[in-house]
Parts: structure tokens; sequence; C-alpha cells
């Protein structure tokens, strides 16, 4: 019963982004006269290569068995990707040009990329986009691990402020909010879940930050 809920929940959060998705590629097509479709062009090339670096890094294993199911993958699936849209939606709506959010908007997305993308490395077999562990799973402490629990998060958090800051899609930045907090209930549920699962890992947790290294 849960499993057939899981995948509800999960083709009616594909099936939400899509739309969107059409909804707004739509929009801008029909109204495309009045806007610089340059800066949507720049916007859609560091989206796809965020998207990109992740597969390019992930290096993942099937499911085992002691996986933990629960809103947070759902509700941040939904967030993200519609805080990825919404910014094309806004700047179709409102166009503004400020090469200084730009820029910033620019560096924020590459510096998430590179911390996200090494944090998936560095994890190698043991990054799940779900809440899990594998047989005689132990807690990873090199590389980035030294200095902060979670850099794949702490990327992703990077990037969906840096995103509407490329459109200048200021009122895109409340739902980028939105999904940090999603971010930050994750890694709450993540941490409990691997205090249960892997007995070092509460030390670990008293050794590192979550994602600011030396300050939370």
């Amino acid at each position: 019963m849960v499993i057939h809920m899981d995948k509800a929940i999960n083709l009616l959060t594909k099936a939400i982004i899509i739309s969107l998705y059409v909804y707004t590629w739509n929009f801008v097509e029909k109204y495309g006269d009045s806007i610089n479709k340059t800066y949507i062009y720049v916007y859609i090339s560091f989206v796809a290569l965020s998207l990109l670096s992740d597969k390019y890094f992930y290096k993942g294993q099937k499911s085992g068995d002691n996986k933990s199911r629960d809103m947070t993958t759902h509700f941040i699936s939904l967030t993200w990707f519609t805080s990825l849209i919404m910014p094309v939606l806004e700047h179709a709506y409102i166009v503004r040009h400020n090469l200084f959010f730009t820029i910033l908007g620019i560096c924020l997305v590459l510096l998430g990329i590179a911390i996200r993308a090494l944090g998936i490395k560095t994890l190698g077999k043991y990054f799940s986009r779900d809440v899990e562990t594998w047989e005689n799973q132990k807690v990873v402490k090199t590389g980035i691990y030294k200095h902060i629990r979670h850099p794949a998060y702490a990327g992703n958090i990077l990037q969906v402020v840096g995103f509407p800051l490329i459109l200048n899609s200021f009122y895109s930045l409340v739902l980028s909010l939105v999904t940090i907090i999603g971010f930050i209930w994750r890694i709450r549920v993540e941490e409990e879940f691997l205090k249960r699962a892997i007995p070092e890992y509460e030390k670990y947790m008293k050794e590192t930050k979550r994602i600011i290294p030396k300050i939370w």
C-alpha cells in the first residue's frame, strides 16, 4: 500500500512539473518578441550544466532493503524543479536586466554545481537521491566530508538562490526559500535515519557541521 502511494505521489509530482514546463514554454513562445531570449538561453545552459553534472558524477547502486520512504523526496523534487522553471516564467512577465545580479547568480550556480559534484564524487557508490543505506556501509569522512556532512545539499542551496538571480527573477526567490526549507527538513530526516542505521554516524555529527564549515 505504501509503495503504491509512493508511486502515485511520484507520478503526480512529475505531472505538475511537466505541466508547468509546457505552460512556461508556450508562454515564452507566444510573447517571445518582447523578451530578450539571450538571457533565457544563458539560463537554460546553466540548468543543463547542473543536471548533466549530476548525471556525470553519479555512480550510485541499486537500492537496498534499508530505505526510508518519506515525503521529503517528493517535496524537494516538486519545489526544486518548480524553482528552476518559475524564474523563466517570471522573466517573461516582468523583464529586468541588472548585470550585477546576473553575474552574482552565475557565480552562485557554478559554485553550487562544483560543491555538489565534489560531494557526489567523494561519496561515490554510497550517494543516493533517497534516504537509504547499504550493507556494511561506513561513514565517509574524506575530502569535503571532513568539513561538512551534506555538500550535495549545500550545492543545491547555492544553486536554488543563484538561478533566479541570473534572470533577475526576485519574486521566485520566495520559492527558493521554500525549497531551502525542504532541504533543511530533508537533512534532519536523513541524519535521524543514519544515526539509527550507522552507529558511528552520531560521533561523526559531533565532529562536523551540516552545510556551512565551522558555523552550521
